[in-house]
Protein backbone atom coordinates (compact mmCIF):
# COMPACT_ATOMS: atom_id res chain seq x y z
CA UNK A 1 0.00 0.00 0.00
CA UNK A 2 1.43 3.20 -0.86
CA UNK A 3 0.29 6.51 0.56
CA UNK A 4 0.02 9.79 -0.91
CA UNK A 5 2.74 13.27 0.70
CA UNK A 6 0.36 15.62 2.73
CA UNK A 7 -0.46 18.53 0.84
CA UNK A 8 2.31 21.22 1.32
CA UNK A 9 2.26 23.73 -1.29
CA UNK A 10 5.07 25.58 0.41
CA UNK A 11 7.24 22.77 0.40
CA UNK A 12 6.09 22.47 -3.63
CA UNK A 13 6.95 26.37 -3.95
CA UNK A 14 10.32 25.90 -1.94
CA UNK A 15 11.22 22.63 -4.49
CA UNK A 16 10.68 24.76 -7.81
CA UNK A 17 12.99 27.56 -5.97
CA UNK A 18 15.98 25.24 -5.20
CA UNK A 19 15.08 23.30 -8.94
CA UNK A 20 15.47 27.59 -10.27
CA UNK A 21 19.36 27.90 -8.17
CA UNK A 22 20.25 24.89 -9.66
CA UNK A 23 19.62 25.58 -13.63
CA UNK A 24 20.90 29.24 -12.68
CA UNK A 25 24.28 27.64 -11.85
CA UNK A 26 23.90 24.93 -14.61
CA UNK A 27 23.01 28.00 -17.33
CA UNK A 28 26.22 29.95 -15.87
CA UNK A 29 28.07 26.72 -16.49
CA UNK A 30 26.58 26.86 -20.07
CA UNK A 31 27.26 30.38 -21.40
CA UNK A 32 30.97 29.55 -20.54
CA UNK A 33 30.77 27.00 -22.98
CA UNK A 34 29.07 29.06 -25.77
CA UNK A 35 31.18 31.66 -27.79
CA UNK A 36 29.75 35.48 -27.39
CA UNK A 37 28.98 35.81 -31.11
CA UNK A 38 26.51 33.12 -31.25
CA UNK A 39 23.19 33.06 -31.10
CA UNK A 40 22.74 30.74 -28.26
CA UNK A 41 25.03 33.28 -26.12
CA UNK A 42 22.16 36.06 -25.96
CA UNK A 43 19.65 33.44 -25.90
CA UNK A 44 21.58 32.09 -22.39
CA UNK A 45 21.72 35.73 -21.13
CA UNK A 46 17.98 36.38 -21.11
CA UNK A 47 17.66 33.10 -19.70
CA UNK A 48 20.43 33.66 -16.80
CA UNK A 49 18.45 37.37 -16.16
CA UNK A 50 15.29 35.69 -15.58
CA UNK A 51 15.59 32.72 -13.69
CA UNK A 52 17.61 35.21 -11.51
CA UNK A 53 14.49 37.58 -11.45
CA UNK A 54 12.26 34.48 -10.64
CA UNK A 55 14.35 33.07 -7.68
CA UNK A 56 14.02 36.53 -6.52
CA UNK A 57 10.01 36.09 -6.98
CA UNK A 58 10.27 33.11 -5.23
CA UNK A 59 12.05 34.15 -2.56
CA UNK A 60 9.87 37.40 -2.19
CA UNK A 61 6.55 35.00 -2.19
CA UNK A 62 8.06 32.57 0.74
CA UNK A 63 8.43 36.12 2.89
CA UNK A 64 4.48 37.03 2.01
CA UNK A 65 4.11 33.15 3.44
CA UNK A 66 6.19 33.77 6.48
CA UNK A 67 8.65 31.34 4.96
CA UNK A 68 12.15 31.49 5.50
CA UNK A 69 13.75 29.59 2.25
CA UNK A 70 17.18 29.06 2.83
CA UNK A 71 16.53 26.83 6.05
CA UNK A 72 14.95 24.36 3.99
CA UNK A 73 17.52 24.31 1.16
CA UNK A 74 21.31 24.88 0.80
CA UNK A 75 22.07 28.37 -0.97
CA UNK A 76 24.14 29.05 -3.77
CA UNK A 77 27.04 29.16 -2.32
CA UNK A 78 26.51 25.59 -0.45
CA UNK A 79 25.93 23.84 -3.33
CA UNK A 80 28.23 22.27 -5.52
CA UNK A 81 27.31 22.41 -9.58
CA UNK A 82 28.15 19.40 -11.24
CA UNK A 83 30.47 19.44 -13.94
CA UNK A 84 28.27 19.44 -17.00
CA UNK A 85 31.16 18.92 -19.73
CA UNK A 86 34.31 18.20 -18.59
CA UNK A 87 35.59 19.50 -21.98
CA UNK A 88 34.88 21.35 -24.76
CA UNK A 89 31.07 21.18 -25.54
CA UNK A 90 29.47 22.23 -29.07
CA UNK A 91 25.99 24.87 -29.42
CA UNK A 92 23.78 21.15 -29.53
CA UNK A 93 25.39 20.11 -26.88
CA UNK A 94 24.35 23.06 -24.34
CA UNK A 95 21.19 23.72 -26.34
CA UNK A 96 20.37 19.93 -25.46
CA UNK A 97 21.30 19.76 -22.12
CA UNK A 98 19.84 23.28 -20.90
CA UNK A 99 16.53 22.29 -22.57
CA UNK A 100 16.55 19.14 -20.71
CA UNK A 101 17.14 21.41 -17.52
CA UNK A 102 14.30 23.99 -18.32
CA UNK A 103 11.89 20.95 -19.63
CA UNK A 104 12.45 19.33 -15.55
CA UNK A 105 11.89 22.72 -13.78
CA UNK A 106 8.69 23.27 -16.27
CA UNK A 107 7.42 19.77 -14.58
CA UNK A 108 8.32 20.88 -11.43
CA UNK A 109 6.83 24.16 -11.39
CA UNK A 110 3.27 22.75 -13.31
CA UNK A 111 3.47 20.42 -10.17
CA UNK A 112 3.92 23.15 -7.38
CA UNK A 113 0.97 25.21 -9.70
CA UNK A 114 -1.33 22.45 -8.81
CA UNK A 115 -0.52 22.24 -5.24
CA UNK A 116 -1.15 26.00 -4.38
CA UNK A 117 -4.10 27.56 -2.22
CA UNK A 118 -2.51 30.95 -2.41
CA UNK A 119 -2.92 33.63 -5.51
CA UNK A 120 0.27 35.39 -5.14
CA UNK A 121 2.23 31.89 -5.20
CA UNK A 122 -0.21 31.09 -8.11
CA UNK A 123 0.88 34.16 -9.92
CA UNK A 124 4.47 34.08 -9.24
CA UNK A 125 4.70 30.03 -10.31
CA UNK A 126 2.30 31.00 -13.63
CA UNK A 127 4.66 33.42 -14.47
CA UNK A 128 7.63 31.42 -13.94
CA UNK A 129 6.02 28.69 -16.45
CA UNK A 130 5.15 31.65 -19.10
CA UNK A 131 9.04 32.27 -19.36
CA UNK A 132 10.28 28.96 -19.47
CA UNK A 133 7.64 28.14 -22.34
CA UNK A 134 9.33 31.28 -24.00
CA UNK A 135 12.67 30.17 -22.75
CA UNK A 136 12.12 26.21 -24.10
CA UNK A 137 10.84 28.19 -27.73
CA UNK A 138 13.46 30.35 -28.24
CA UNK A 139 15.95 27.63 -27.50
CA UNK A 140 14.26 25.54 -30.56
CA UNK A 141 14.24 28.98 -32.72
CA UNK A 142 17.81 28.22 -32.49
CA UNK A 143 17.29 24.69 -33.71
CA UNK A 144 15.31 26.08 -36.70
CA UNK A 145 17.66 28.35 -37.50
CA UNK A 146 21.05 25.69 -37.62
CA UNK A 147 18.49 23.33 -39.49
CA UNK A 148 18.09 26.75 -42.11
CA UNK A 149 21.51 27.95 -41.98
CA UNK A 150 23.06 24.72 -43.10
CA UNK A 151 26.82 24.74 -43.98
CA UNK A 152 27.46 26.41 -46.97
CA UNK A 153 29.69 24.15 -49.77
CA UNK A 154 31.25 25.71 -52.72
CA UNK A 155 30.75 23.96 -56.24
CA UNK A 156 34.80 21.84 -55.48
CA UNK A 157 32.81 20.52 -52.00
CA UNK A 158 34.22 22.49 -49.55
CA UNK A 159 32.00 22.90 -46.35
CA UNK A 160 32.32 26.62 -45.24
CA UNK A 161 30.22 27.10 -41.73
CA UNK A 162 29.58 31.01 -41.29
Amino acid sequence: MTTSEPHDPTAALNQVLSEVIDVVQDVKQAHQKVASAHALHAVLDELFADLQNWARLLIEQDEVLGVSPLSSMPSVAGRTPPTLWPGPATDENVRDLVGEHLDRLEHHVASALAEQDDDGSRAVLAAVQRGLLDHQRSLRDITGERARAAPDTTPDGTIHDF
